[in-house]
């Protein structure tokens, strides 16, 4: 009996600690498109990964994982910088480019 009542707490706080953290990375999220200055060098790396002809599911996964976008965010970041691949740079400043539409405005550069 003890042995129940000690798994069912163990679940109760794991299931809030998860919780709480869902909640914290997405104010997280909240305060830095706020501030709107923050680079993000996981979109760089994501970058160089699109244009060293990484697949669309691999990068589709660096940027999932960055805060400021979602499944969808990224579908269209890719959509954008997809016909820009064959390009000399392999299509990384259509890429950055696509992140900063994305967003609404320049905060990665290519150069």
């Amino acid at each position: 009996m003890e042995m129940d009542v000690w798994m069912r707490n163990i679940g109760w706080v794991t299931v809030l600690t998860a919780l709480l953290a869902l909640i914290k990375r997405h104010y997280d999220r909240i305060y830095l498109l706020q501030e709107c200055t923050y680079e993000n060098s996981g979109v760089y790396a994501a970058a160089y990964q699109f244009a060293s002809g990484a697949s669309a599911r691999e990068v589709s996964e660096l940027l999932v994982t960055s805060f400021e976008f979602d499944h969808q965010e990224t579908e269209v970041i890719l959509a954008w910088a997809l016909p820009h691949r064959m390009e000399t740079d392999g299509g990384y400043g259509a890429f950055i480019g696509a992140v900063n539409r994305v967003l609404g405005e320049e905060i990665y550069h290519s150069s």
